[in-house]
């Protein structure tokens, strides 16, 4: 899970850039976009330069019809982090709710750049003094649930008359990532289009658009839920049982005394928030269908907290603050969680401690560090969810900015922000204590080398060996079967470097990625077969052996075989080598 950003009221960055020194000019507000995606699009964009912040909080991702101006008028007042406004079920005349939500969108104020804040500014020769005035309105996420991608054209209609003025999509009735390539590709081509076409102003929000999809709506969703939590774009993930009730018959979702779930639907639940936590996004709870229930809803947002789910869907207003209220950690879970930290990180020598009884070890300083995150504003700090930050329940003192003699001024975090909060990397190879000799790994990747990488690499390495690189060569060439024409076997042989950094390419992902220290060289490489352009290769790895590192106590190095396999089964390359590996305690 990406941890929110958090920082005291004056934690802000933004940069300042003093205009002309008049009293009626104002500096211009450069914010940082406030989302960071699974998947980058459009390089056109020049809007999302910069450091990229950590995601929002979706505590509450409350659902508005958009065909109801009351409703709408009222929605981001709220209070909810993320507001849906519903082009799909709750609107029956599509054409009247695009309009009424378009016109919605276009009353709003400007978004970003100028205008995510109020700002007031005093002149002399020397000082420019700039106040930011938060408005809570304008932290508010704002997603446009549009209709089913399988639904003919209304998506692309519900996407025209929303793209301006929202910052996302929630896809209905998902079914394969396939899907949200094809959306990805849509939006990036809009996006695209309107940077061409910009000028620099206009309405538009957030861009690029993330995409919110709810992934268990059709047993084949249900199938492919791991794939689509890691689709384009996607910032999250929620599960709905209504649909999926209706496809298989179901006559209810829950048992009838006691209101539990039914397995099948209690599956779905489990895999949206194993899936997203698998892929790095956020995994939101669905819905509590009886609004009047306050106590059941109550209960099943507190569960929520306890699965690790992110945050919980909302039909009612009642239900925000509820939901609000079970993400917000007690007071006796924040001190643990705060006594854990320091304990931990005041003795980070030591693999496990012990508090008050309980053996402490790296799950639970993880575990307090995101009790700790959960926090909201009201209890000391505020919620990083754009350059405007405010405190809700609370008269919030607008902060000062000088700026001296015309220079840029970056605002930075009064706290040390945990790099792994800012940009959370994931990694995927093994530490030293997995790597137990006898293990053997097949490689998920494989690869079709072609005759355009061996000029390349050839080239690239300054070898102009002819046998790499010239067919007539080849032809005539004893050594190589040549018999004057050129067959499969007579081609340029591929050079024998760029298999070998292949094979070891390719066993990166599941045996050392992230968690090598060093490659610290090769004992054995052999090249039992050639390798020829539109040969497929494949890999397996196996441990040989391991041991401590002498001079480094929280290192060890092990001993890898790779082998390479052509299309054919035959091996290609087989290279022994050692590598310093890191070890889980320090890691």
């Amino acid at each position: 899970m990406t941890l929110p950003l958090r920082c005291a009221t004056s934690s802000i960055i933004i940069n300042v850039r003093k205009s002309v020194q008049t009293k009626s000019s104002s500096p211009r507000l450069v914010v940082c976009n406030r989302h960071s995606h699974s998947t980058s699009t459009s390089s056109n964009n020049n809007d999302n330069l910069g450091q990229v912040p950590p995601p929002p909080r979706r505590r509450s991702v409350h659902f508005v019809p958009a065909d109801n101006i009351k409703f709408l008028t009222k929605s981001l007042a709220l209070g909810a982090d993320t507001v849906i406004y519903d082009l799909e079920d709750s609107v029956r005349d599509k054409n009247h709710g695009r309009e009424v939500l378009r016109s919605y969108l276009d009353s709003l104020p400007l978004q970003h750049d100028d205008h995510d804040a109020t700002t007031t500014t005093t002149t002399t020769t020397t000082t420019t003094t700039t106040t930011i005035m938060p408005r809570e309105e304008e932290t508010t996420e704002i997603l446009v649930r549009i209709n089913p991608l399988s639904n003919g054209e209304l998506w692309k209609e519900d996407i025209i008359a929303a793209h301006h003025g929202c910052d996302g999509f929630m896809i209905p009735k998902v079914e394969s990532i396939d899907e949200l390539r094809l959306l990805d590709e849509y939006l990036t081509n809009m996006e695209r289009k309107q940077s061409e076409g910009s000028s620099g102003g206009g309405r538009a929000r957030r861009t690029p658009k993330v995409v919110f999809p709810i992934a268990t709506e059709t047993p084949l969703a249900v199938l492919n839920i791991a794939a689509i939590a890691r689709g384009p774009r996607v910032c999250a993930i929620t599960w709905g049982c209504e649909d999926l009730s209706a496809t298989l018959g179901s006559p209810t979702t829950r048992h009838e005394i006691t209101g539990e779930y039914l397995d099948i639907y209690k599956h779905c639940r489990n895999m949206c928030l194993l899936a997203a936590k698998a892929a790095n996004v956020q995994a939101i709870d669905g819905i509590y269908q009886n609004v009047r229930d306050t106590e059941g809803f109550i209960n099943e947002a507190a569960e929520a907290v306890r699965m690790g789910f992110d945050g919980k869907l909302t039909l009612h207003p009642s239900q925000i603050e509820a939901v609000h209220a079970a993400f917000e950690p007690t007071q006796s879970e924040l001190d643990e969680a705060v006594r854990i930290i320091s304990m931990w990180e005041d003795g980070s020598d030591r693999s496990s401690m012990e508090l008050d009884g309980r053996m402490i070890d790296m799950p639970h300083y993880v575990r307090a560090k995101k009790v700790v995150a959960r926090r909201s504003s009201g209890s000391g700090n505020t919620t990083s969810r754009g350059a405007v930050i405010f405190m809700p329940k609370k008269e919030v003192q607008p902060s000062t900015t000088t700026i001296k003699n015309e220079s840029d001024v970056s605002i930075q975090p009064q706290q040390q922000l945990l790099q792994e909060e800012i940009f959370p990397r994931v990694y995927m190879g093994k530490y030293f204590e997995d790597l137990t000799p006898g293990l053997k790994i097949r490689h998920y990747l494989t690869r079709t080398v072609t005759e355009s990488d061996n000029v390349f690499f050839t080239c690239l390495t300054l070898n102009p060996a002819p046998i790499h690189l010239d067919h007539e060569l080849s032809k005539h060439n004893p050594l190589l079967g040549g018999g004057g024409e050129e067959t499969t076997s007579t081609k340029p042989l591929f050079n024998s470097m760029f298999t070998l950094a292949l094979l070891v390419g390719m066993s990166v992902p599941e045996v050392t990625h992230g968690t090598t220290i060093a490659n610290l060289g090769f004992s054995e490489v052999l090249f039992p077969k050639p390798v020829y352009p539109g040969d497929t290769l494949r890999a397996e790895t196996v441990v040989l052996d391991r041991r401590e590192s002498k001079s480094r106590p929280t290192q060890g190095i092990v001993t890898f075989e790779h082998v390479a396999y052509n299309q054919r089964g035959e091996v290609v390359c087989k290279a022994t080598r050692q590598a310093l590996m890191k070890k889980k305690k320090t890691s």
